[in-house]
């Protein structure tokens, strides 16, 4: 049988496309049923994850029909609640949007108390961690798998709240942690690197790669646990302040509410990095205005070096911002507030 491809998110520049076998598949729905979800039985399985991505195609295609799960795929429909009036033990594939649906209907996830939740293709959102902690008392439980198109999952850890940060990351068994790339600021924090029986085949290539480096920092705890520090890709110093993206896009969301809002790093040639943010939203929410807002951000990150207003954030299929597609849309530069 032929391989299956799966294309990279197309986040960051042209998506590139990776190769998996049947039997790769089949080992990691199996792996993930075992190792994160104890062997579960389910009455059905909710998927939000479109099948086309790897993510959506594991748990709403391999394990349900390994497992002869039936499926209910809301792919097409990301706005339609799960089914829980009869009890069913469900899975639910989660997107990092799916969980501001959960957050609205709490009282029918506590009440149903059989209900388990898979997180990935992105970080946990805080609506995540507010679902998990406010159900932590009711049989729900969730979980978050850390991975890529290339790599599969390779990691795994519960998601608990709002303390759901200090609590430590642990590989899955076939999985092996190679020395990274050490980050600038010194040994403690490095590239994750790993090599797995379940790498995909690049296009073109004649076999997969003997490992591969994620674009995700890490300190090690153990031979097989560490803490997450975050995405090489979404950290930048300005003036030498290490500013995390993904953190400032929360504390921007809480002084925002209602916009749909992004951090984008750049090139600065005074600074070296910088980074911009761009936002959908009223026209009445003012870019300059804005801007000045998030000049009082806490704990000294700095200012973002421009504000956009424009008519949407382009996502992918899983929720992923489109950067490229991003930059392309913003307003011309008098929209913009600039340091």
């Amino acid at each position: 049988m032929p391989d299956i491809a799966f294309a990279t998110s197309g986040s960051t520049g042209p998506p590139v496309t990776w190769l998996r076998t049947e039997a790769q598949l089949r080992a990691e729905a199996e792996l993930v049923h075992e190792a994160v979800l104890g062997s579960a039985r389910f009455g059905r399985i909710v998927s939000y994850a479109p099948p086309g991505h790897l993510y959506g195609r594991l748990y709403g295609h391999e394990l349900p029909r390994l497992r002869d799960i039936p499926v209910t795929g809301l792919w097409d429909e990301p706005l339609t609640v799960p089914p829980l009036d009869d009890g069913a033990p469900t899975l639910l594939v989660c997107l990092p949007s799916t969980w501001q649906l959960l957050a609205r209907h709490l009282p029918a996830l506590a009440r149903h108390g059989r209900v388990t939740a898979l997180h990935s293709t992105g970080p946990a959102t805080p609506a995540a961690h507010q679902v998990a902690g406010r159900l932590a008392e009711t049989g729900f439980r969730a979980h978050e798998l850390l991975g890529s198109t290339e790599t599969g999952a390779v990691a795994h850890r519960p998601i608990a709240g709002k303390h759901t940060g200090g609590v430590p990351w642990r590989l899955l068994p076939d999985v092996e942690v190679l020395p990274g790339t050490l980050a600038d600021d010194g040994a403690a924090a490095r590239r994750l690197r790993v090599g797995s029986p379940r790498l995909a085949r690049l296009s073109g290539a004649e076999a997969p790669p003997d490992d591969w480096e994620l674009p995700d920092l890490v300190a090690p705890l153990g031979p097989r646990t560490f803490h997450h520090l975050g995405r090489a890709s979404r950290l930048v110093k300005v003036n030498g302040v290490r500013c995390d993206l993904a953190r400032v896009e929360d504390l921007a969301r809480e002084r925002c509410p209602g916009l749909d809002l992004v951090c984008a790093p750049v090139s600065d040639p005074v600074r070296g990095e910088h980074y911009e943010v761009f936002y959908a939203g009223p026209e009445t929410v003012d870019p300059a205005a804005l801007r000045r807002q998030l000049g009082r951000l806490p704990s000294g990150l700095p200012a973002p070096r421009a504000v956009h207003r424009v008519p949407q954030i382009p996502r992918g299929a899983t929720g992923k911002v489109l950067i490229t597609e991003l930059t392309a849309a913003a307003r011309p530069a008098e929209e913009a507030e600039h340091v």
